[in-house]
């Protein structure tokens, strides 16, 4: 037993001579060289060896033994305790319920640390292939599925796609007069920051590479040519306003970044100085020339009209589009509205290549190849538009009017020669524009025609049969009492045949034939000229009107109907309606749009009733009608007036406020032409004899002479 393993008593006197007979034993067996541990023997000491002790020695020799044993007993069992505390067991038994993971090495059992590096294998390897997968599946994602999200970006930092504007297509007149045009402009623009910094870096170079000459040279080369009076020269303004602008300063160290970054110009101004606003690209050149740092150049076209005011409401305007990032125009009323995607094209697209500073460099490729716009002729007469809306604008100055409008139509193809409205604006500058103004009244406007409307009053008789164009009727006592209500001539007309109920413009006739017809023959005839729908010019916008068919019993309304009130039409629908007359009864459908197709048009009405009415309405321009004023010399004219009530917003009507209309035919021989004028609420003279007839002989005088109508009627001699 070792010194370690002593007991903690006094061993006793035979123990100590057993001890020193083994001591004498050893030191007379022969000595061996070493070759490794030796070990001793771990067995108990024989009774043979010590046979020649006493008695009482052998009693001893078990007392020790026992006091041994039991001492080998006590720190076996501390031993156990101990490892058990430490960790150091590794039986399976106390290692059931622990996670081998996270145990600490074990110390004996071969079985334990196998099962603990294989777990720790599979775990490491488990984790790795997790990562892995992880890896791959964000490879895929990047360079497969997500790949182009990722090259576009990397294009964005290098290029860009800079939009073509395209060409937007002219709108002229039937003579290819332009009416409106885009001309091409540029604006320049000086941007003090990119000057300055510009400025500052070149200075850097110069100071930072003393020891490179050619570079030197360069530089100085390109500070001279940053000169800010070559700019104010070319920008025609003065260099102290640059300068200030600029505010260069020569004190900075521009090898400290952050020094040169607050000598920099920020604020208000410093990254836009108009230098040229809307110039012709010949006077923007003087500037971009030079090269500039800091100055850029945008180019853009102008809507522009060389005929403003006659026709503006026709024409329309331009306005911005919300929708386009780079702040482009589209059509926003009239023709350039209606036709925009004829007109505007298509832009382009080019990608650029851009440097670090996102200037750019050169163009790469077309992306999208640019459209140019259509040109757009119209129907119109440009000289004839001016003429009519001067004569518009004189009787609404000279009667006080709140505004005037008119027509002139082509009775053989339905082409509206011009269309003008008083009082206009500039559409050049918009700023003259409101809300009255811009209104195209003959289009959109809707109103109680009044007597104009007798004529087709007289067509659905001559339809019915009831009736010829010698028909006689009585209108004694020069009224009569319907429903409760009269209705009045302007004097008693006694019997009379049809020409005279539409040169005397009666009332009373026009009722008598009315309730002597069904309740829906004179709003029949009515919707068959046009009446009470758009016209096929689908002007936007454009008013529809209405024509209700009164009932049986609604006498009142069927006498009413007969003389123009008691619907809602358009100017336009009236100059149609004429026209369709003036035809021979043939509907030639309206029309704004020069085209060699001739529109497919409708018999509505026989040669001979349609003609035949028109003869009666020459008697209107002739002594004794309503509407002398409006004949002209050396031609037989037709046509018909109405004066009728406005309606007030209260209910019913003004009583002194009216709205005068005039629809004529030249020559009535051979109709050429349709004019109707409109002038509403003049103050003086309420009649449209007085008002609206004068207008038409002084348009469709000239009107005659331009397209060179052969005269019908001898010319009258002073």
């Amino acid at each position: 037993m070792s010194d370690n393993n002593k007991p903690t008593k006094k061993p006793n006197t035979a123990s100590n001579s057993i001890n020193i007979a083994k001591k004498g034993a050893a030191k007379n067996t022969p000595k061996k060289s070493a070759s490794g541990k030796v070990i001793k023997p771990l067995r108990r000491a024989s009774t043979a060896a010590a046979g020649n002790k006493t008695s009482s020695n052998k009693s001893s020799k078990t007392t020790a033994s026992k006091e041994s044993a039991k001492n080998r007993s006590n720190k076996l069992s501390s031993r156990i305790k101990k490892n058990e505390t430490q960790g150091a067991y590794t039986s399976n038994k106390n290692r059931k319920n622990k996670k081998i993971i996270f145990n600490k090495a074990s110390g004996a059992s071969t079985r334990g640390g196998f099962e603990s590096d294989k777990n720790r294998f599979r775990t490491i390897w488990g984790i790795s292939l997790v990562i892995l997968g992880l890896l791959i599946g964000r490879a895929f994602y990047l360079q497969v599925a997500n790949a182009k999200f990722y090259q576009d970006k990397g294009d964005e930092l290098i290029t860009s796609v800079r939009t073509q504007k395209s060409y937007r297509g002219m709108i002229t007149d039937r003579n290819q007069l332009p009416l409106a045009v885009s001309a091409p402009l540029s604006s320049v623009t000086f941007s003090p920051h990119d000057y300055a910094r510009e400025y500052y870096e070149i200075k850097r170079i110069k100071v930072t590479n003393p020891e490179q000459p050619q570079l030197q040279a360069r530089m100085q080369k390109r500070l001279e040519d940053m000169d800010l009076t070559r700019l104010a020269a070319a920008a025609n303004m003065p260099v102290t306003e640059l300068q200030k602008a600029t505010a260069i300063d020569d004190n900075v160290d521009v090898t400290d970044a952050e020094a040169v970054k607050a000598a920099l110009p920020s604020g208000a101004g410093s990254h836009y100085l108009p230098l040229l606003n809307k110039v012709t690209p010949e006077i923007a050149q003087s500037v971009s020339a030079l090269d500039f740092p800091g100055v850029s150049e945008k180019n853009f076209f102008q809507r522009y009209y060389p005929q403003p005011q006659p026709n503006s409401q026709l024409l329309g305007f331009m306005g911005q589009n919300a929708n386009d990032p780079d702040g482009g125009y589209e059509g926003r009323a009239g023709i350039e509205r209606q036709y925009e995607k004829v007109l505007a094209g298509k832009d382009g697209k080019v990608l650029i290549l851009k440097d670090a500073k996102q200037n750019s460099l050169k163009e790469i490729k077309q992306i999208e190849p640019e459209v140019v716009g259509q040109n757009v002729a119209l129907t119109i007469d440009s000289r004839l538009q001016y003429l009519l809306y001067k004569e518009l604008e004189k009787v609404g100055r000279l009667h006080e009017a709140l505004w005037s409008t008119g027509l002139i139509v082509d009775v053989q193809t339905g082409e509206v020669l011009a269309l003008s409205t008083w009082p206009s604006f500039n559409s050049n500058n918009l700023n003259e524009m409101t809300g009255e103004n811009q209104r195209n009244r003959a289009l959109l406007d809707v109103f109680e025609p009044g007597s104009v409307m007798k004529p087709f009053t007289v067509a659905a008789a001559l339809d019915s049969g009831k009736y010829t164009a010698n028909s006689l009727i009585d209108t004694n006592p020069g009224s009569i009492r319907v429903k409760g209500y009269t209705i009045r001539d302007h004097e008693n007309y006694g019997t009379i045949n049809m020409a005279t109920l539409l040169q005397k413009s009666s009332n009373v006739a026009s009722t008598k034939i009315a309730l002597s017809l069904p309740p829906d023959a004179i709003t029949n005839i009515q919707k068959k000229f046009g009446f009470g729908a758009k016209t096929p010019l689908q002007f936007p916008g454009e008013g529809s009107g209405s024509v209700v068919t009164p009932k049986e019993k609604e006498t009142a309304r069927r006498a009413t109907v007969s003389y123009g009130y008691g619907l809602q039409v358009t100017l336009a629908q009236v100059a149609q309606a004429y026209s369709a007359l003036a035809a021979g009864g043939v509907m030639h459908p309206l029309t704004l749009i020069k085209s060699d197709k001739a529109p497919s048009s409708q018999r509505i009405m026989e040669h001979e009733q349609a003609m035949s009415i028109v003869q009666m309405l020459e008697s209107v321009t002739a002594p004794g009608g309503t509407a002398v004023a409006a004949a002209i010399d050396g031609y037989r004219v037709a046509g018909k007036t109405g004066t009728s009530r406005r309606v007030s917003p209260e209910g019913g009507y003004y009583e002194d406020q009216y709205r005068n209309i005039f629809a004529g035919i030249a020559p009535a021989s051979n109709p050429r032409l349709v004019g109707v004028i409109l002038v509403e609420d003049p103050r003086g003279q309420y009649y449209a004899g007085l008002t609206a007839a004068p207008v038409f002989h002084n348009v469709m005088k000239e009107a005659l002479r331009l397209y060179n109508v052969p005269l019908d009627k001898p010319l009258q001699t002073k």
